[in-house]
């Protein structure tokens, strides 16, 4: 291995370098030295959209500011300390001790959500926090286990993705006879309290086996401080730091269990034609719009019991879900692009590895087919992803293909399990040395046949083959 390992370290060492003459690269490089690392305004990321805004600092500290306080206070600095503790008793109970680091004090952030009303006058924001403990990891995979169970058990309509609703929406029968109750949670996240969280772990024990370690793991993992100039910060609402944060390991799987808990009680009371991802939901009734009416009272009561506010719309034949529009009128669905979103895609001149580049119209194409009912469905929508392909120098034509938009969810992503651990090299249009070709030569030379480790040199081979 001592010669593989010199040879390694002098084919890195002697890496040659070549300029590349292209306009883009030459642009971006420009814009990047002109308008980002000049500027003195911030780049603040939208919410749900690719959109970018420029804002001065002092409007968005302010802005930051007002979204702390409003549901955050001031804790002692020792109180970080206290929770570290008890994270590293639970790793070490769980032999995991020295995989386990300490939580990183990262500072909070915004997102400005540009798709609300009015955002021009009165923008809103969605508060991250960075800072989330490493015990969330082992949380999530708890809670998927637990989400999974109940799911199957209790057959409700949890969706994972849009080809789950559409799946739902497409084994509808008589569409026509039937109108949509849409409704979401206002402010998921920051609405979950430790006795709703616990009441749904309890309702969860009924079908799975759920220990009470677990349980304090789950409940543990959402101890978690806000950090914004180095001060930390603690939930003002909960007096023992319990915060469901956006942007925690297991924020998405904690919603997913709250949210089979509330689908559980929806069915009991008004059947199976209700379905939710994570915090939006979606419903289909016979009912006339008196009968609808009270079923929004009724929804909105079960989830006001447990501190959850709802916004609702009932007697709709035609609602935007995720990233398509449903219409029970004719049966059909079709993309949904959100308001003030234009979408973005890397640029043909990119550096980027050629197979990225060249994949990048073809998947546009199969996600739009997939999501689309027919070819008519598929033409209306296209028109503003063709633009955005066209303004990043794709010559490709987005057509429908029926082949996608009919295969079933069963069929794809049944990938192998295998302990494989792959690397990635890095892809620079910069590099003239053919860094695969190099590297294969020296596994090809130093692992001949007959080598203990001439196996290996094979597994090495086949991830690198076809990287230059």
């Amino acid at each position: 291995m001592l010669n593989f390992e010199k040879r390694l370290l002098s084919m890195i060492e002697n890496i040659r370098f070549k300029k590349v003459k292209c306009w883009f690269q030459r642009k971006l490089s420009s814009d990047i030295q002109t308008n980002i690392k000049k500027s003195s305004d911030l780049l603040i990321p939208a919410d749900k959209t690719s959109n970018f805004y420029k804002m001065e600092l002092n409007a968005y500290n302010e802005l930051l500011q007002k979204n702390i306080t409003k549901t955050y206070k001031k804790v002692s600095p020792n109180t970080a300390n206290s929770i570290e503790l008890e994270a590293k008793e639970i790793a070490r109970r769980l032999d995991l001790d020295d995989r386990v680091n300490t939580t990183a004090k990262r500072e909070a952030l915004i997102t400005l959500k540009d798709h609300k009303p009015n955002f021009a006058n009165n923008p809103t924001c969605r508060l991250i926090n960075p800072a989330k403990s490493e015990i969330g990891k082992i949380s999530k995979q708890i809670l998927d286990r637990i989400n999974k169970a109940i799911t199957n058990h209790l057959n409700i309509n949890q969706w994972k993705n849009t080809r789950a609703v559409l799946n739902w929406f497409n084994g509808v029968e008589h569409k026509e006879k039937f109108k949509f109750i849409a409704f979401d949670v206002v402010e998921c996240y920051p609405s979950v309290s430790v006795d709703l969280l616990s009441t749904a772990l309890q309702f969860a024990s009924s079908y799975v086996n759920i220990t009470d370690e677990e349980k304090h793991i789950i409940l543990y993992a959402k101890k978690s401080l806000l950090y914004n100039t180095g001060e930390p910060w603690g939930k003002k609402a909960s007096s023992d730091l319990f915060n469901v944060t956006m942007g925690s390991f297991d924020g998405a799987e904690s919603c997913e269990l709250l949210g089979a808990f509330l689908l559980h009680s929806i069915k009991v009371k008004h059947g199976y034609n209700f379905g939710l991802y994570r915090d939006d939901s979606l419903g289909i009734t016979r009912a006339s719009p008196r009968q609808a009416e009270q079923i929004k009272k009724d929804l909105c009561n079960i989830f006001g019991k447990h501190g959850l506010k709802i916004t609702i719309e009932a007697n709709k034949k035609i609602v935007n879900f995720l990233d398509v529009t449903l219409n029970l009128s004719n049966g059909k669905h079709m993309p949904y692009n959100k308001p003030n979103n234009i979408p973005l895609y890397v640029n043909k001149k990119s550096n980027h590895p050629p197979r990225i580049i060249d994949n990048i119209p073809q998947s546009i194409n199969r996600r739009l087919s997939e999501i689309s009912y027919d070819e008519e469905s598929f033409n209306k929508a296209a028109p503003i992803y063709q633009k955005a392909l066209n303004n990043n120098r794709y010559t490709h034509h987005l057509a429908f293909s029926p082949q996608a938009s009919s295969q079933p969810v069963s069929s794809r992503n049944k990938n192998r399990k295998r302990e494989i651990i792959w690397y990635n090299p890095p892809y620079s249009k910069n590099v003239a040395t053919n860094v695969g070709q190099a590297f294969l030569k020296i596994l090809d030379e130093e692992f001949p046949k007959g080598h203990v480790l001439h196996k290996t040199r094979y597994l090495f081979k086949g991830s690198f083959q076809g990287f230059c």
